[in-house]
């Protein structure tokens, strides 16, 4: 009887530690979003990088003025 209950434990804490398929990947809300999680741990996702800035600033020690993409100056005082 004792080597019964041993294998059967035996086999229930092997199966409990082998995955499921279904627990493969597992998104949440879509890949984008939140919540995902794939085999090895949490999935990145990528996003493209922001466009360039479309501002030129004039450049000088005492100055600070900037033309933006529609001509108009703004100058920032701190």
């Amino acid at each position: 009887m004792k080597r019964f209950i041993f294998a059967a434990m035996a086999a229930f804490g092997i199966l409990s530690l082998a995955p499921l398929s279904s627990w493969a990947v597992t998104c949440a809300k879509g890949v984008y979003r939140e919540g995902c999680a794939g085999p090895n741990g949490a999935a990145v996702v990528k996003k493209p990088p922001p466009p360039p800035a479309q501002v030129t600033c004039a450049k000088g020690v005492y100055r600070e003025g900037c033309v933006g993409p529609n001509g108009g100056a703004a100058v920032r005082r701190r």
